[in-house]
């Protein structure tokens, strides 16, 4: 398989995460589930400055990936366009991903910092993972396998580069199940 098979096939794993409520195709309200679980993962209180940034990082991510992947403009994404779309616009043109998913991942870690110093625990790490669909078992290894720091805390930087290398590479991937 080459590289670019091997991006396709984990994107297409991804989709199921996407598509919280399991109908075949995500939309602007499975987005805004997502960031429903991460703030409960992370107790963010309703009504919060970071429960704000958390729906609005969910619907630049919408946004973005419908102005990529909703070819026919219904308003879903099927796992067909899913993959075409990251495979011709996160792919090939990383800056995609900086401009359309990144702001989202950065929510979600400010969500998990409470103490605000652009670090986390691994099991914070962990609780993001499976807020975001990972399976719970290999979120906890991947966790783990983060480089921390003398305290034994994982920065914002190590973790928002790995997440830019599992959404822009074909890179091997460890914490999403693989389905058919």
């Amino acid at each position: 398989m080459s590289e670019l098979d091997d991006y396709g096939a984990k994107m297409a794993a991804r989709f199921h995460t996407f598509d919280q409520d399991g109908d075949g195709h995500f939309t602007r309200r499975d987005f805004q589930l997502m960031a429903e679980r991460v703030a409960r993962a992370f107790d963010v209180a309703d009504g919060t400055g970071q429960t704000a940034a958390l729906q609005e990082a969910a619907d630049g991510y919408w946004e973005g990936m419908a102005g990529l992947a909703d070819g026919d403009l219904d308003g879903r994404i099927t796992r067909g366009e899913f993959v075409g779309a990251a495979l011709t616009g996160l792919h090939q043109d990383p800056e995609a991903f900086t401009r359309i998913a990144l702001p989202r991942h950065r929510a979600v870690f400010t969500a998990a910092d409470h103490e605000g110093d652009r670090r986390v625990t691994v099991n914070a790490v962990d609780l993001m993972l499976v807020a975001l669909g990972a399976e719970p078992g290999q979120a906890r290894r991947v966790a783990a396998e983060h480089r921390t720091d003398s305290t034994g805390l994982i920065a914002e930087d190590e973790i928002l580069t790995a997440v830019t290398a599992y959404c822009t590479t074909g890179e091997p991937q460890q914490a999403f199940a693989v389905t058919a």
